[in-house]
């Protein structure tokens, strides 16, 4: 059963397709609807059942995290859960943005981290907050961006195909992986750099 989480966060985060750029009019950051996840049997790994989109600050680029992408918030540093990072929580659109990015590697690490920030100023975040689990990544995500640097050059999946996503209550993501054929994810091509990451050059709002 597909069930839509609300998450309580007054704008942004992404969701998108491989290279996960586009260009919309350039208007006042607009509150997004809240991600459509679905549950694997043990709640520890979700799939999103619609795009999630990330328009940044008030410039025309957004991040497109596609459909079919597998999060499970690894790449913030588990001692900041206690923040309220869950499937439905206060950080989970930045979160799942950052995951998305973490496994993309279009852009750098530094950079990917900086969007967080930035997301999760969007997202009205605590400042102090923020700032501790933007420090957390700076730190300890390192190793979450290793092993997912290493999982795809084995050719591992991240993103179900369309066809795989009617899968049952009783599946595990660790168990269902394997059997998804390489052939038919070949997970997009990546752009190098997309346009996105130039504004993870800081971790200002842009106007």
């Amino acid at each position: 059963m597909i069930r839509e989480l609300p998450i309580k966060t007054g704008v942004s985060i992404l969701v998108a397709a491989a290279a996960g750029v586009c260009c919309l009019p350039a208007v006042a950051q607009q509150p997004i609807p809240a991600p459509v996840l679905k549950p694997f049997a043990d709640n520890r790994d979700w799939v999103l059942m619609e795009n999630l989109i990330y328009q940044i600050g008030q410039t025309s680029t957004v991040i497109v995290v596609p459909k079919g992408f597998v999060t499970d918030f690894a790449s913030i540093p588990q001692a900041f859960w206690s923040f309220g990072l869950s499937a439905h929580g206060r950080y989970s659109k930045a979160a799942i943005v950052h995951d998305y990015l973490y496994w993309t590697q279009g852009c750098s690490r530094e950079q990917a981290d900086n969007l967080l920030m930035i997301a999760m100023k969007e997202s009205s975040v605590d400042t102090g907050q923020r700032i501790a689990i933007y420090e957390g990544v700076r730190l300890g995500g390192g190793q979450p961006w290793l092993n997912n640097a290493d999982e795809r050059q084995k050719g591992m999946i991240r993103i179900v195909p369309e066809a795989a996503l009617g899968f049952g209550p009783e599946v595990v993501w660790r168990d269902y992986r394997p059997t998804l054929p390489a052939s038919v994810v070949t997970e997009i091509e990546l752009v190098a750099a997309p346009a996105y990451c130039l504004f993870g050059n800081s971790t200002d709002v842009p106007g």
